[in-house]
């Protein structure tokens, strides 16, 4: 439960947009290495703050982002019920402004005191907007970090409480679904993201730290535009952040954090979360509990927590045993003090886009951490080949080395990107995590005088990660048939709507027209994938005067007069008998013989060529071209086969001839 969550709400954390509507953006390569990362290039869409009235409801609210979703825009950044950041098509910024609840769309940096008419959150959700659209001066910031950044020892960390690998499915059930311990297995899709602050009340420790306003603001500036980094890094990720506000109101603490060591996150975190009502004896139980709820509460892909600690009067803005900020390798939460050793608080942005590559699998790779080139992590279990510890495959500048300058300059390197999901081995602009198997079945199929019913079910089949369970954050979008090489048609989802892993259908149309056909079933998911084997069932229709024969002529329906020479088309008979002779007439005129391509009529199934005599001399206009066969036992096709072509002129084009010269 999130217990003192003022949003208690399920809003629009994920849709049918949310991977099946991929951004068509322009790449640049930023890597040769193995696995080709690409980062994304400025694109034209517009940015907004749409900031909400204070009374807005639920339905609003979610109204707000469906429209965002359906005109092709991204929403980045969700403040349940306050306000949204995203990407949009200039031309929608409008009609969003005109949406029920919706009290102003900012596109421009924002006056803070101008938004106060709003109510309190107002100011706050303007400055963490401005710190996107017009980020402080880079040489301004640099002059408040003293430089000594990460020390030598290693900051990421193994959780304690994972099951033993092999013997419990993390995923806690068969569901192809995330489960339990799966709260962020790869980085794309929507993410819940829980901001507590802490605050010593005095009971066990002296309380020397007491966080401020301007503090508390500048901590959210800088988280948001740490997950901003990695949205605006990579937009096929389709990344989406909602953050759940714990730190306008810290969680209250019975000692003071930075003052003790890091291993002591035990009595602090256990009190926070017993703070929100999450009362198990493990603190990573009552985390996991929480992101879990977030997840739900919030219906998000994955959740994660980020736990910060005051350290404003503390000389070196480290705990008592040195760190500062560390992460557990896949979750379930991270730590940072407000200072991060020399970074300061205003590269606090960099120094949480590095520990938020760990919640994802990310490894470090500066030279203290010790970790080996061939040590591999993440979903796709990808090596560490950009390590500086060793002789590793390449040596590029990348955010999981830290500093601040691989974060200024956008940089990540392909085996970090690989290690956090971001790999696209076929080059259809889906990351592997998400090119999930769509199978369909067909599991009833009936014609009843010609009118098609068909029952089965699609479901989706996650990519298989080496290691890890196999588990998938795509959603089926639809079911799709068509009759050979006819218009898909939609086919019906049993519940009403395809949103889940696996959907029954149904599909139920007509036929009237006589002939063979071949049905082909497909589904579709939120990242779209198309299912690449169709499930298929072979249909005839039978002529009500023919019986099983039956005769298609191909041709356009314009044809220049050369085309008539060389007619294709098909004779064949649905019960088994023996097409003996094909004949047609152009338009009106005598039965002539066609010819069988095989040399012979002499099976069930035919294909024959008609060559219409003196077809050169045909003038332009309307003709009719008719076939017709005959079977085994002396019967001729009664409704032959008809189609109406119009012959048209041929044109010429003259070149010029060009001659050498002299």
């Amino acid at each position: 439960m999130v217990t003192t969550n003022p949003f208690r709400k399920t809003f629009v954390g994920q849709s049918p947009r949310l991977f099946g509507l991929l951004l068509t953006t322009l790449v640049v390569l930023i890597s040769n290495s193995p696995y080709d990362v690409f980062a994304a290039q400025p694109d034209a869409s517009t940015r907004i703050f749409v900031l909400m009235v204070i009374d807005s409801s639920d339905e609003q609210f979610n109204q707000v982002q469906s429209y965002i979703e359906a005109q092709a825009g991204q929403a980045t950044h969700i403040f349940p019920n306050q306000a949204i950041f995203a990407k949009v098509p200039a031309d929608v910024v409008q009609s969003i402004q005109m949406l029920p609840g919706v009290a102003h769309v900012f596109t421009q940096p924002v006056d803070l005191a101008a938004v106060d008419v709003y109510g309190s959150k107002a100011r706050q959700l303007a400055s963490v907007w401005n710190s996107i659209i017009a980020p402080p001066d880079a040489d301004s910031i640099a002059s408040q970090s003293v430089g000594d950044h990460f020390s030598e020892e290693p900051h990421t960390f193994t959780a304690p409480d994972l099951p033993p690998a092999g013997e419990v499915n993390l995923a806690g059930a068969t569901s192809v679904m995330p489960g339990y311990y799966q709260t962020s297995e790869y980085m794309a899709g929507t993410v819940a993201v829980g901001i507590v602050l802490v605050e010593s009340n005095g009971v066990t420790d002296p309380s020397s730290e007491n966080w401020t306003t301007d503090e508390k603001q500048l901590v959210f500036n800088e988280i948001v535009n740490a997950m901003n980094w990695w949205a605006e890094l990579e937009p096929r990720a389709n990344l989406s952040f909602v953050y759940d506000d714990h730190f306008t109101h810290p969680l209250p603490t019975t000692v003071e954090p930075i003052t003790r060591p890091y291993s002591d996150q035990q009595y602090w975190i256990h009190d926070a979360m017993a703070a929100l009502g999450y009362n198990s004896s493990s603190y990573f139980t009552q985390v996991r509990d929480y992101n879990n709820a977030l997840r739900d509460t919030y219906n998000t892909d994955w959740a994660f927590t980020i736990f910060v600690a005051d350290s404003s009067k503390d000389s070196d803005n480290r705990f008592s045993d040195g760190y500062f900020a560390y992460a557990y390798l896949g979750g379930p939460f991270m730590v940072m003090t407000y200072g991060n050793n020399g970074y300061g608080p205003n590269y606090m942005d960099a120094v949480a886009t590095h520990e938020m590559g760990h919640i994802f699998h990310a490894l470090d790779q500066y030279s203290g951490a010790q970790q080996a080139c061939d040590r591999k992590s993440g979903y796709l279990d990808i090596e560490n080949q950009n390590s500086q510890y060793g002789t590793c495959a390449i040596n590029e500048g990348s955010i999981m080395r830290g500093q601040t300058s691989p974060f200024s300059g956008r940089q990540i390197d392909s085996y970090a990107a690989g290690q956090i999901g971001w790999r696209d081995s076929d080059n259809d602009n889906i990351f592997d995590p998400l090119d999930t198997n769509l199978p369909v079945t067909i599991n009833h199929f009936s014609n009843a005088e010609n009118t098609i019913t068909v029952d089965g079910t699609a479901s989706i089949t996650p990519y298989p990660s080496p290691r890890r369970d196999s588990v998938t954050i795509n959603r089926l979008t639809g079911v799709k048939f068509r009759f050979n090489d006819n218009n898909w048609q939609a086919a019906t989802a049993n519940d009403g709507q395809f949103n889940s892993t696996s959907e029954d259908y149904t599909v139920t149309t007509s036929l009237t027209t006589p002939g063979q056909y071949t049905l082909y079933i497909a589904a579709t998911d939120s990242a779209g994938n198309i299912s690449t084997e169709y499930a298929t069932h072979s249909v005839s229709i039978l002529d009500p005067v023919d019986g099983g024969l039956n005769t298609e002529i191909d041709l356009p329906t314009e044809v220049t007069p050369n085309k008539l020479a060389q007619i294709q088309g098909r004779s064949y008979d649905m019960l088994g008998g023996t097409v003996k002779q094909v004949e047609y007439r152009f338009n009106g005129g005598t039965w002539q013989p066609a010819q069988p391509v095989d040399g012979a009529f002499d099976s069930n199934y035919e294909e024959f060529l008609i060559s219409i005599i003196n077809s050169a001399q045909v003038e332009p206009g309307a003709y009719t071209i008719e076939a017709r066969a005959t079977d085994g036992k002396g019967y001729t096709e009664v409704n032959s086969a008809s189609q109406q072509v119009q012959v048209k002129d041929v044109v010429l084009t003259f070149l010029p001839l060009i001659g050498s010269g002299s």
